[in-house]
């Protein structure tokens, strides 16, 4: 269950940054937006396990557990693909189960 609210938090995030940086006509993040995405060690979990997967690129200060600069990293759009992928192949999967357990059962019926 952890893990899934995490990912949440993630994609969350994720899409502040984007847009963040998408407003940002230098694509890096500074400054009061910084302060708004670092305001709780729950929101800096979520940004170290974002830069963790390669998602975001952070700067840090030397000595410091505040990031100076946040920038989208390469793996940002492949990230949303992913995770989208995989809550379809799930959705799908669980549709096939159903479909599966009635036609078995309406055929061992006919029989």
């Amino acid at each position: 269950m952890f893990g899934i609210i995490m990912r949440i938090k993630m994609r969350f995030c994720l899409n502040k940054i984007e847009k963040l940086c998408f407003n940002d006509e230098t694509g890096v993040i500074s400054g009061d937006d910084i302060n708004k995405l670092c305001s709780t060690p729950k929101k800096l979990k979520v940004l170290l396990a974002l830069e963790t997967s390669e998602c975001i690129c952070i700067t840090w200060a030397d000595g410091y557990n505040h990031p100076l600069c946040i920038r989208e990293g390469k793996r940002a759009s492949l990230y949303v693909l992913e995770r989208s992928e995989i809550w379809l192949n799930r959705l799908l999967g669980f549709i096939a189960g159903i479909l599966t357990t009635i036609l078995a059962d309406l055929s061992i019926n006919l029989l």
